[in-house]
């Protein structure tokens, strides 16, 4: 892997815990669509976090980091990289990245898993679709789903993409659907055969919707996600 230093150009709070940040390495790099990066905080502690954005856009890395103050591991990082404007990275990392194919694809997000499935999303959008694209994101509340205007003008856009949002925690302003991500998509097709399906989130999440994606006849070599290379 390829060890570069970024300086920070953003980062933003796109909503209560979630923060946009955007890297600038000082040398070019290369990735795939759906592969990682490691934010260097010492030789022995090296920390994943999912690229948003397709190599070579404008030269720079974007990522989406879910951080609370109960959560250190993703704060430390924040921190840094607000008191040194700069940080070392090591890429690319990661199995999971988008595939050719003639298949139909699902991409799966719970969280900022979003921001794994929006890079092979843009980069099938750039290479134009071809084939039908489902994105189901679940998120825990409404305010969590920090692309909804995105993703909305990209299916109005693509009438190959479909766009599914999922809110675990409803309120009486949703009106969209409700539950949990992976059911949604279980209620959704009768059949997952002959889908190539792209998953990122907690491993929990990934976890189950391996074992209930088989009750659909899904191909287990058809089953993307990094989660997978661990549990």
């Amino acid at each position: 892997m390829q060890k570069v230093t970024c300086s920070v150009e953003a980062l933003e709070e796109m909503a209560e815990t979630l923060w946009y940040v955007r890297l600038r390495p000082v040398q070019a790099v290369d990735f795939q669509p759906g592969q990682y990066l490691l934010v260097v905080m010492a030789d022995d502690d090296k920390r994943p976090f999912s690229i948003a954005n397709m190599s070579g856009e404008a030269g720079v890395l974007e990522l989406h980091i879910g951080a609370s103050p109960d959560n250190t591991y993703a704060m430390q990082v924040l921190k840094r990289m607000q008191e040194q404007g700069q940080i070392e990275v090591q890429l690319p990392a990661g199995k999971a990245y988008l595939r050719e194919s003639r298949h139909p694809v699902i991409l799966m997000a719970g969280g900022t898993g979003f921001a794994y499935t929006r890079s092979i999303l843009q980069q099938m959008l750039a290479d134009g679709l071809h084939k039908p694209v489902f994105i189901y994101w679940g998120v825990r509340n409404e305010e969590h789903l920090y692309a909804h205007e995105e993703l909305t003008a990209w299916a109005a856009e693509h009438r190959q993409l479909t766009y599914v949002p999922v809110v675990q925690n409803d309120n009486e302003h949703w009106q969209g659907r409700t539950g949990l991500v992976h059911e949604a998509i279980m209620e959704d097709f009768p059949s997952l055969t002959g889908y190539d399906i792209y998953v990122a989130g907690r491993f929990e999440m990934a976890g189950v919707a391996r074992e209930a994606f088989k009750e659909k006849g899904v191909d287990a070599e058809r089953l993307f996600g990094d989660a997978y290379e661990f549990i």
